[in-house]
């Protein structure tokens, strides 16, 4: 950083930059006004109140732990009743938190109960009409769910018809009358609220313990916000960018990260290669994968080429044994066997942990484990396998899935008996970007992209067709 840049960042809150490329990335800072009319609460998401004539309008209140703090903060910035509250999504740490900013039943009468936007089907549980093979089964998940997940439903959803933050009525509600952003940028936006699309990290469109995303839309959705030249990006999580060339250079990189990968997928596809040969060959641009917001220290490339192969090719791996194969403890009995037991398997596997091979060693310990789950050698390589594989991880949803696996045969059966006791629920995520005018006082809120996902809601027979979905998931608790 040259010092004409550290003099000016150092002017800056530190949630704030106008030199993305330039700046590392931070999920937790001071509570404040990051821009005139804009109050930040940084705390790994980030939780928004922006003051209109109308009241404020909150966006991601956060999670439910967190809520008498994210509360207690904004109460000191600004006393205005919040009109509007918008959940970008349903994830637990961006929708939990609004249930705060209610009126008490002793407040001002002329305060009303906030209009909440964007978390339709937040609260439909999974049994409500799914059959019960479905919930039952869901307890292999929550390991991961509770990372995420406050066990407790999003406490409001909008009623009508399916809710719009683009609809006529919200953009009253949000602004007095509604700006319209052309695409060529002849009339410039002041804000940009882009939730989970822009995170600091690269992008979350492969997570392999989600259903299916979408890795195009997802990137033709940074090139339109890009396109409204806005003057602050305001994301999900990590730094607020200010400045129209910033704002573009951010998105438009992790656009075109996600554009490499995707033409990489498709040509090796067309080509005809396989599955296997794709997700081992395919790697990120590496200047991209460079920049500081773009590094894989949450999703994993790898997984989002996965995603495309699934959207695109479907689940089969292109291995023929692997479409109906024989169970995974059948296949390791029987390399057990092979091998004349399960010690030479154990001790090749230690041999290879030794060596750094610490992916091949994995195998081995798997099938180890698996051929005699009591042996005392085979759950100690396993044990030491994922130690190793977990330190030398860095992205965050390779590192919780080794952390499990590490956690000991004895443990996983502990926390699956508690999984099993726990009822599940189904959230299907709504991303949401706001866009307000530089006065903070007129706006519209926008949907990106427009796309059709075809979607099974509970208590209904058939799946029914919702537009501008970026992805849907179950959220177990």
């Amino acid at each position: 950083m040259t010092s004409v840049a550290k003099t000016r960042a150092m002017t800056l809150p530190a949630m704030l930059t106008t030199d993305p490329r330039q700046s590392e990335p931070r999920f937790y800072g001071t509570p404040m006004e990051i821009v005139p009319d804009v109050f930040m609460h940084p705390v790994f998401v980030n939780t928004y109140a922006v003051r209109t004539p109308s009241g404020l309008l909150l966006i991601d209140p956060g999670l439910a732990g967190r809520a008498a703090k994210v509360h207690a903060a904004i109460r000191a910035w600004s006393s205005a009743p919040v009109h509007t509250v918008v959940h970008t999504h349903g994830h637990a740490d961006h929708a939990f938190g609004w249930r705060r900013f209610s009126p008490p039943a002793s407040g001002r009468r002329s305060w009303r109960k906030p209009t909440v936007r964007g978390a339709s089907n937040a609260t439909a549980p999974c049994t409500a009409g799914t059959p019960a093979s479905i919930s039952a089964s869901s307890a292999w998940r929550s390991r991961a769910s509770r990372r995420t997940s406050t066990g407790r439903r999003c406490s409001s959803t909008t009623s009508g018809p399916r809710p719009s933050v683009t609809s006529r009525s919200t953009r009253r509600r949000l602004a007095g009358r509604p700006t319209t952003v052309s695409s060529s940028g002849s009339r410039r936006a002041a804000m940009c609220f882009a939730a989970i699309l822009v995170i600091w990290q690269a992008p979350n469109c492969g997570n392999p313990q989600k259903v299916q995303r979408y890795p195009v839309e997802w990137a033709t959705a940074l090139e339109r916000m890009a396109a409204l030249d806005a003057e602050c990006l305001f994301p999900g999580h990590g730094l607020v960018v200010r400045g129209h060339a910033a704002v573009r250079t951010l998105l438009l990189d992790t656009a075109a990260y996600l554009r490499d990968l995707i033409e990489q997928v498709r040509t090796r596809m067309n080509a005809g290669e396989t599955p296997e040969t794709i997700i081992h060959a395919v790697t990120p641009d590496p200047e991209l994968a460079a920049l500081p917001y773009l590094r894989a220290t949450y999703d994993h490339p790898a997984f989002i080429v996965r995603n495309l192969l699934r959207a695109w090719g479907g689940w089969w791996d292109g291995n023929a044994a692997n479409l109906l194969p024989a169970s995974s403890q059948m296949q390791a009995a029987e390399i057990a066997r092979l091998a004349g037991g399960v010690a030479p398997i154990v001790m090749r596997g230690r041999t290879l942990l030794d060596t750094g091979a610490s992916a091949l060693a994995a195998h081995l310990a798997e099938w180890a484990t698996r051929a005699d789950p009591t042996d005392r050698a085979a759950q100690t390589l396993k044990r030491d396998v994922y130690a190793r594989r977990l330190a030398e991880e860095p992205a965050l949803m390779a590192q919780g899935i080794f952390r499990a696996a590490h956690g000991g045969r004895r443990a996983r059966a502990r926390r699956d008996a508690r999984a099993s006791s726990r009822s599940a629920s189904r959230s299907h995520g709504l991303v949401a970007i706001a866009v307000l005018d530089r006065r903070g006082s007129e706006g519209t809120a926008q949907e990106f992209p427009n796309y059709t996902l075809a979607i099974t809601f509970p208590r209904r027979s058939r799946p029914c067709v919702m537009p501008s979905r970026i992805e849907s998931r179950r959220r177990h608790r």
